[in-house]
């Protein structure tokens, strides 16, 4: 494949995953939304575990994102009920978020409602090629992340 050919593939990649976001979004914020919460606010519930905690730099990390963007998250998720902060036994400094119960069952909803609704996505698609989309998925997403260089937060 010449570097013309690379480009054309690269354009029309680059609009299936446009518009594959786009709607991976919407169905969240319907979901979401419906539950009171932002998508941000239900990615960070759904970055935390069921039981347990992480501490704020683990949290951001796992998010992607910002510690101060990671903290005024949490913030409306306190004042919703659905975390709470306290400190870590070992290290005061360090603050841990812990999902409360409200917190833990919208946590199971959510996630019971995402795996029924890919379930019910990959009823959609023949069942050989199940494994080669997640394969490609899976290369795709590397070759995201080997781009980037470390441009932005992983």
């Amino acid at each position: 494949m010449n570097l013309a050919e690379t480009n054309i593939l690269g354009t029309k990649v680059q609009r299936q995953i446009y518009q594959l976001v786009r709607l991976y979004q919407s169905c969240d914020r319907v979901c979401l939304v419906e539950r009171g919460v932002s998508a941000s606010q239900g990615y960070t519930l759904l970055s935390l575990p069921q039981e347990g905690s992480l501490n704020m730099n683990e949290l951001s990390e796992a998010m992607g994102l910002a510690n101060s963007t990671t903290t005024r998250i949490v913030d409306q998720l306190v004042k919703k009920e659905l975390v709470h902060r306290r400190e870590d036994i070992a290290d005061r400094r360090v603050v841990r978020v812990q999902l409360t119960a409200q917190g833990r069952e919208l946590w199971q909803t959510l996630d019971t409602e995402l795996h029924d609704f890919f379930a019910q996505v990959m009823e959609g698609i023949q069942e050989d090629e199940r494994p080669v989309i997640l394969h490609a998925l899976e290369r795709l997403t590397t070759s995201l992340a080997k781009a980037l260089g470390g441009c932005c937060p992983e």
